[in-house]
């Protein structure tokens, strides 16, 4: 196979060189297509670069394959669709480990690029997503060694990825729009509704949200996922033995912006009827002034559907 010059000079920058004696190997993580194809399209020829800052920001080493010295390469087939949208996420060569299969996948669930020219067709494309471990547990480390820093996009650490939301937007207010019962890249369908977010952590140190879903209050628990974060809004009766949440994930977008996707999940019988399109976006702007304190109230405490994947 040969490999377009570009590809070729990303291939070479990240070959591992050789490791000093008592060091641990350097992390390298690499992003590499595997349908080489350039696209006849003059306007979709930055699809890869697409793809490559949407994993930079949703990937994440799942905990579970990091405590048990799990690594490999996981091929992926994406189903993209002319207005951008990530239709479909399969496995078709697996790592050998679930939870990296699991995560690979869940990187670009609910993904998205750019909409394509009109009348272009929809694009499949294979991706490999290799997982490399610093080290193995069972590894000695040499005293004072250091942990080589990530090389983003391309490299990450076998530790857990933080989310910086947790850390640069905690106990700033962040107000913006919601959609959700949307399609992402059309902005003319769904319910556009005003909303506010400020997280926080409990005493015990857990994160949490406080969020205006829609004018109704609730407190939810938030969870990391790589560089994002997720949380399960208010519980909506649908009748009979039947209901829905609304479950946000939100990434970092430039200097105090948030951006997200919005998915609605049904349970009880109408699930067997849940709409083709359930989901939507959020945009947040937030506030550089740090409050004081959170207020909360357990009453308003809204569990919901723990996130999808395998969070590290």
């Amino acid at each position: 196979m040969r490999l377009p010059v570009a590809s070729a000079a990303l291939a070479a920058a990240f070959v591992l060189a050789p490791v000093a004696a008592g060091h641990a190997p350097a992390l390298s993580q690499d992003f590499s297509i595997t349908n080489l194809a350039e696209p006849a399209d003059a306007g979709r020829r930055d699809l890869v670069r697409q793809l490559q800052a949407w994993w930079d920001m949703h990937a994440y080493y799942p905990r579970r394959a990091s405590q048990n010295d799990e690594g490999g390469t996981v091929k992926v087939h994406l189903v993209i669709r002319p207005d951008g949208n990530i239709w479909k996420v399969d496995v078709v060569e697996s790592s050998g480990s679930r939870p990296l299969d699991t995560a690979g996948v869940s990187a670009f669930r609910g993904g998205f690029v750019r909409p394509f020219p009109a009348g272009a067709p929809e694009t499949n494309i294979d991706i490999s997503l290799h997982y490399v471990l610093v080290h193995r547990h069972d590894q000695p480390l040499a005293a004072g060694y250091t942990p080589v820093p990530s090389k983003s996009p391309f490299t990450i650490t076998n530790d857990p990825v933080k989310s910086p939301i947790l850390e640069t937007m905690l106990q700033r207010t962040c107000t913006g729009t919601a959609v959700t019962q949307g399609i992402r890249n059309h902005p003319i369908y769904g319910i556009r509704h005003w909303t506010q977010a400020i997280f926080f952590r409990r005493p015990d140190g857990t994160p949490w949200v406080k969020f205006y879903e829609g004018g109704f209050p609730i407190l939810a628990p938030v969870t990391e996922v790589g560089k994002l974060v997720q949380w399960t809004g208010r519980q909506q009766r649908l009748g009979g033995d039947s209901y829905a949440f609304t479950q946000y994930t939100i990434w970092p977008d430039g200097d105090n912006n948030l951006n997200g996707n919005s998915e609605t999940i049904y349970f009880g019988p109408a699930k067997a009827n849940q709409p083709t399109n359930c989901g939507g976006t959020v945009d947040f702007s937030c506030a550089t002034e740090v409050m004081p304190a959170v207020s909360w109230s357990s009453l308003f405490v809204t569990p919901g559907p723990s996130p999808l994947g395998d969070p590290p």
